[in-house]
């Protein structure tokens, strides 16, 4: 922890409307999900919003984006944005639980929101990352290169990853969705230990769970959130309908571009390269 960064978070946690903020908060369920994107994100949100008692938000603003790339390089900035933007705005909600579905928190904003004081539930939401990385390639969102790419989504580059390479620009475009979704992977084992050891709430689901009624209900009765009657039979008219799914901006085809053997050769290639990486740290 670097001293600028100790000297903000003190300066935050040492105000008055901070500490408000924070008695106000204590009575109210704050979930967060650590996801890839592009993992039914969007449908989850929808799904939890028919639930009594829960504010259940996609990427609502304040959104993480605004300041997403300037937090990755300077903490300080998202100390700066929980306290004085989203947390403020999630004390002004009327409901006890507040859920936030966006893949963004996972990218600079879960150890500064633990710093000040805070212990969220997280939702640990997967998809099989060869299907993640294939939409992302497909909408031509590719890590560190396109430019919506760079305001949403990690580069091997970044400070703080957990599973960099070097000269990560001779990577195919394919190898860059794909190292992004084992960088998010990796994420997902450490934020669950760390929330874990502080006796926090994990719950882990993955999409297609989420589109049958069953394993539906099952995690929703995980989350300790109340299903009457009522609530079910909504589910019921509602559980399976695609959202968010982008199919009429994707602009590049998968298959067309490789073969199947090509887009299993290129995958291995990313593994070993993060292999190797792991193997000269230990």
């Amino acid at each position: 922890m670097s001293s600028g960064y100790q000297k903000v978070l003190n300066s935050v946690k040492s105000r008055a409307f901070f500490r408000e903020l924070s008695e106000k908060l204590k009575e109210k369920r704050i979930i967060f999900t650590v996801t890839t994107g592009r993992s039914g994100t969007g449908y989850l949100a929808t799904v939890l919003s028919h639930l009594p008692n829960i504010h259940a938000l996609h990427e609502p603003e304040p959104n993480f984006v605004w300041v997403m790339r300037r937090a990755i390089e300077k903490p300080e900035v998202a100390l700066k944005f929980l306290a004085y933007k989203k947390l403020p705005a999630i004390a002004e909600l009327p409901y006890p639980v507040y859920c936030e579905t966006s893949h963004l928190f996972c990218k600079g904003f879960f150890h500064q929101l633990l710093d000040l004081g805070f212990l969220p539930e997280i939702i640990i939401l997967k998809r099989e990352r060869r299907k993640v990385a294939k939409s992302l390639f497909e909408l031509n969102t590719i890590p560190g290169r396109t430019p919506l790419a760079l305001s949403y989504y990690l580069k091997p580059d970044d400070k703080g990853v957990y599973l960099p390479i070097k000269e990560w620009n001779r990577l195919h475009d394919y190898q860059l969705c794909y190292w992004y979704c084992l960088e998010i992977e990796k994420r997902m084992e450490v934020y669950k230990k760390e929330i874990l050891l502080r006796n926090g709430k994990v719950y882990q689901v993955n999409l297609l769970e989420l589109q049958h009624l069953e394993t539906l209900l099952s995690f929703l009765n995980n989350l300790d959130l109340p299903l009457s009657e009522e609530t079910i039979e909504l589910l019921k008219r509602h559980i399976g309908r695609k959202v968010n799914t982008k199919k009429d901006i994707k602009v590049r085809n998968l298959e067309s571009e490789l073969t199947p053997e090509q887009i299993e050769e290129l995958e291995r290639e990313v593994e070993k390269l993060i292999e190797q990486k792991a193997n000269r740290c230990f």
